[in-house]
């Protein structure tokens, strides 16, 4: 059984990619101004962002289902990754702009979060369970 949270499992990579999504979020605004000088300009279009997002909450409640279905059922990692993407969709698309460098990465430092609950509540799972034996876990 792996005691470390780097991996190949589902959480970790959520994890990562919920981190991205804040830096990405935190420094794009200093970086949209070179786009245009490295023929990088089509990354501005906000269809993009939505899809990645979009892309990120469908791995994101992949993830946490499984965690949820097959080994702890509390329902703490879907709350808060819920609560994440709200509160990304509301910096997005209703928040006001001036807040939005704050607002967007927060939601995506809970969807890390959540990912991070989700896995520790597999692993004690795991231990409390040893039975159960999954290759991405």
């Amino acid at each position: 059984m792996k005691n470390t949270f780097v991996g190949t499992h589902l959480d970790f990579i959520g994890f990562s990619a919920s981190v991205a999504c804040a830096i990405h979020c935190a420094f794009l605004p200093f970086l949209i101004s070179a786009l245009p000088f490295f023929s990088l300009g089509f990354l501005e279009n906000p269809w993009i962002e939505y899809s990645i997002i979009l892309l990120s909450l469908f791995l994101a409640l992949f993830a946490l289902s499984h965690g949820f279905s097959r080994h702890h059922k509390k329902k703490l990692p879907i709350i808060i990754v819920s609560l994440g993407f709200l509160i990304i969709a509301y910096g997005l698309l209703w928040g006001p702009e001036e807040l939005e460098l704050i607002i967007t990465p927060t939601g995506a430092v809970l969807v890390g979060i959540a990912h991070y609950i989700n896995w520790l509540y597999i692993r004690k799972s795991k231990i409390e369970f040893p039975d159960c034996n999954h290759p991405n876990l």
